[in-house]
């Protein structure tokens, strides 16, 4: 019984994580910043990896080592995680390039970026929620 509240605590911990991401994605991608969009990518991405090394320091309890990244891959996929990385990649570059070109339409630019940056971090933080999980599941069924 303990480990169920245990688990609902890491996935509430999580949850409220990417939830405070996701705001800053969003009000990040909302703000107009003429010729700064790469930056402002750059920034957010930053802010999206911290998100997900925080998740598995909530789940492990440590930082996310080369040996634990490199299990992950194992376990999951390096397909999967490989082609998620190279499609976050893909989405934050034509994120800055609809930034640039809606410029012109200021408040149209605001919200949709807006919803743009918060929703990819929102499903890249689930995303990445899933893989943790699994691999806690998989590290507690080992340990038993």
């Amino acid at each position: 019984m303990a480990e169920e509240a245990d688990l609902q605590k890491m996935r509430y911990d999580a949850l409220l994580k990417i939830t405070r991401t996701m705001g800053g994605a969003a009000l990040s991608g909302a703000v107009p910043t003429p010729t700064l969009e790469l930056a402002k990518q750059l920034g957010i991405s930053i802010a999206d990896a911290w998100m997900c090394f925080d998740i598995y320091r909530t789940y492990f309890g440590k930082d996310l080592s080369k040996q634990d990244l490199a299990r992950m891959f194992q376990t999951t996929g390096v397909i999967v995680l490989g082609g998620g990385i190279a499609g976050y990649v893909g989405i934050r570059l034509a994120q800055a390039i609809l930034s640039e070109i809606l410029e012109q339409l200021p408040i149209a630019n605001s919200i949709i970026t807006g919803i743009a940056f918060g929703s990819s971090t929102f499903i890249v933080g689930l995303a990445w929620l899933a893989i943790v999980e699994q691999n806690y599941f998989l590290q507690k069924a080992e340990e038993s």
